[in-house]
């Protein structure tokens, strides 16, 4: 009797804890991925955190590795990483937001919207397609473009890098080449205040986290310091020697976003179910850009770039994210629905290469099942 209401105490108290506090991650081939990643990483140092999901639907979310080497502090499900590049989807997304509001048009000038972008380009004028697809030809301030300091690049802010920007001549005119462009995502960032009247953060922050529910995303704009939940960033070397490494920037729209796979789980289903944007927007991101000339956009491996997203040949969208003490990579499947984030403290870690290789994990066993 006794062991019986002791059985049936221990099941209420699960059951209570599983309601209260949220059942625990999904971790489904935990020790397929845990073998992919000791073999990558020592989780005595820096690490990852996984997730993955189908059609919204989380599979598998965990950390692995230290979130503070030093501080023995692991990584968890809420974890708090710098985005970097992934980031520039949703830059694209708040665009996206403004055009179904009739607040802009994406084909029209950058200087429409910015009437103080006076950058002298030859030929046509540089339109906002030209910013979210990379061909603008702009100068691009992360690259030997920039000539002021390092202290000016650390305080740099999204006005103070237009009028560095205006300084500076263009690479190319707008719509003849594909090239990686930072500034251009900077200056998207610019739009969307100019156009909204509120700062990229507020906007961001309202229209697209609070309808996904992300209530513990954070953009890096200079206004409040990292929350505790945000990991230490480190570079490990070829011999496996453990450095910190940090560089963080106040400019906002190419990255500066901090997120965890929680998080992402929950914006991964605002894309898939049009949560924040209409599907034929969220379509339009991941459909492929075009030249001046009609061809379509390739970059250096034979991809193209739709608004935030490489467009693979496979029926893949991904992007990579890499700067100081962060590497970040974010794929959807949209044929079979699997999405992958493998987001990493250590600034050195192949996280592409590990996507790839967890997203295979699952499509294998959908191959079996069907």
């Amino acid at each position: 009797m006794l062991a019986s209401l002791r059985f049936a105490l221990v099941g209420f108290i699960i059951l209570f804890a599983n309601t209260a506090f949220g059942a625990p991650p999904p971790r489904e081939h935990e020790s397929e991925i845990r073998a992919l990643i000791e073999d990558k990483f020592d989780l005595e140092g820096p690490g990852v955190a996984i997730l993955v999901s189908r059609r919204g639907g989380p599979l598998h979310m965990a950390g692995y590795g230290m979130a503070d080497v030093k501080a023995r502090a692991p990584i968890t499900p809420d974890s708090l990483f710098d985005l970097a590049s992934v980031s520039k989807q949703m830059t694209a997304v708040a665009i996206l937001k403004l055009a179904e509001k009739v607040k802009l048009k994406l084909d029209q000038p950058v200087a429409r919207y910015v009437e103080d972008f006076a950058v002298p380009v030859k030929g046509r004028a540089i339109t906002l397609t030209d910013l979210l697809h990379h061909v603008s030809g702009l100068a691009d301030y992360t690259s030997d473009d920039w000539d002021g300091s390092d202290a000016e690049f650390a305080s740099l802010t999204d006005e103070m890098h237009l009028k560095w920007l205006n300084r500076t001549k263009p690479r190319r005119a707008p719509g003849l080449k594909y090239e990686y462009d930072n500034s251009g995502y900077v200056l998207l960032a610019l739009v969307v205040e100019r156009v909204s009247g509120q700062s990229f953060t507020k906007y961001v922050q309202e229209q697209l986290f609070a309808p996904a529910g992300m209530g513990h995303t954070f953009i890096l704009d200079g206004t409040a310091k990292l929350p505790k939940e945000a990991v230490q960033g480190y570079a490990t070397n070829d011999k496996g020697k453990v450095r910190r490494s940090s560089m963080p920037t106040v400019v906002t729209g190419d990255g500066s976003v901090y997120t965890s796979i929680r998080e992402l789980a929950l914006w991964d289903k605002a894309l898939r179910d049009h949560t924040v944007i209409s599907q034929q927007s969220q379509e339009l991101a991941w459909t492929n850009g075009h030249y001046d000339n009609g061809k379509p956009i390739r970059n250096e491996d034979g991809d193209g770039y739709g608004l935030g997203w490489v467009i693979e040949k496979n029926g893949t969208v991904s992007h990579s994210g890499s700067w100081n003490g962060t590497a970040s990579y974010l794929l959807l499947d949209l044929k079979d629905g699997f999405t992958v984030a493998v987001l990493s403290n250590d600034e050195k870690a192949d996280v592409g290469d590990l996507a790839e290789e967890i997203r295979n994990l699952f499509r294998h066993e959908k191959e079996k099942d069907e």
